[in-house]
């Protein structure tokens, strides 16, 4: 978590929302990431680019051809997987593994493609079954079960968290159908185990792969969005965006022409004062912030809070502001929209 506010003035704070030193060095491991699986070719995907514990190798499937998936196979447990929306996985009768309880990545039976394979163990076979995993004709009648790849059901509807849906999502935006072959990278030095740290890091480098973490893709997606509404104020335009984090729920309020601005006051208010707050500034443009937390109703984490998310790198309502064409924010700090009744 890098955090990149500056130093607090006597009643604001600014907050630049240009992309710091981290924020640019995830989104080129993103584009080279990207670039690589648009080719045709692989990936390592990791769980943290610093301390990497476990990476995968990734591919897509809609392109998996013998050679790909015996390289695979050669550097992993050969324990491959697809990650497959978890819509397609309805729609192709892929069923949950007895025990797979985890929502949004959920093992489903094993197969292979019901016609032209042979054992279905091997690359090629385990290619042509990728690639009907991937093939938006498939059917239901178009797999036997039990078989040799392991569907991984994925919710599209949440942002990517963890190796199946970051893997998934990678694929998909690189311009490929949205299905990911993966399998976890064994170690060179020893193995008998996972590579991990220098170990996966020179295993990416021999092989030419573009090597990119979890976090990375998390930085790099937009929040999901609960709510948008676009009105017309005589300010100018107006939108409300309403998004989720871990901490709460995040009600903005953008008033006047902001793409590309810099240094726009930006003011917490409490979330029951939102509307009446709207054209109480004089200055435009500006942006109201109202957060309903999760877990307290103290005022003091309010004004923490706002600061805090905001220049906080990973972020979803620094990501929100910086997709909204903001340069810099100047965030207000005073006590008193916050002071509790008298």
């Amino acid at each position: 978590m890098t955090v990149m506010y500056e130093a607090e003035t006597q009643s604001a704070q600014l907050i630049r929302l240009t992309p710091s030193g981290t924020e640019r060095s995830s989104h080129a491991r993103i584009s080279a990431a990207t670039a690589s699986l648009a080719a045709g070719r692989g990936i390592v995907l990791c769980d943290d680019i610093d301390r990497p514990r476990r990476g995968e190798i990734v591919s897509a499937a809609d392109s998996a051809t013998a050679q790909t998936i015996a390289f695979t196979v050669r550097h992993s447990s050969g324990f491959l997987q697809v990650a497959v929306a978890a819509e397609r996985c309805a729609a192709l009768g892929l069923t949950p593994q007895c025990g797979a309880d985890d929502s949004t990545a959920q093992q489903c039976v094993s197969v292979d493609a019901a016609d032209g394979v042979g054992t279905g163990i091997s690359a090629a076979d385990r290619a042509t079954t990728a690639r009907r995993l991937a093939d938006a004709d498939s059917t239901v009648e178009a797999f036997a079960r039990p078989g040799h790849l392991v569907p991984v059901r994925v919710d599209t509807d949440r942002p990517p968290h963890g190796l199946a849906a970051t893997a998934l999502h990678l694929v998909t935006v690189s311009g490929h159908r949205p299905a990911a072959v993966f399998a976890t990278v064994v170690g060179t030095d020893n193995p008998t185990d996972l590579a991990a740290g220098p170990d996966l890091t020179r295993f990416a480098k021999r092989h030419g792969l573009p090597m990119v973490a979890v976090g990375d893709v998390a930085l790099g997606v937009a929040p999901a969005t609960v709510f948008e509404s676009h009105y017309e104020l005589p300010a100018g335009p107006a939108r409300m965006t309403v998004i989720d984090d871990e901490r709460g729920r995040w009600t903005c309020l953008f008033i006047g022409e902001i793409d590309g601005a810099s240094d726009v006051p930006l003011w917490g208010v409490p979330t029951e004062q939102l509307f009446a707050e709207v054209g109480a500034r004089s200055r435009f443009p500006h942006i109201l912030v109202a957060v309903t937390f999760h877990d307290s109703s103290d005022f003091r984490d309010h004004r923490s809070a706002l600061v805090e998310r905001i220049g906080t790198s990973s972020s979803a309502l620094r990501r929100l502001l910086q997709a909204s064409g903001l340069e810099s924010v100047r965030v207000d700090v005073d006590m008193a929209p916050w002071a509790d009744p008298i």
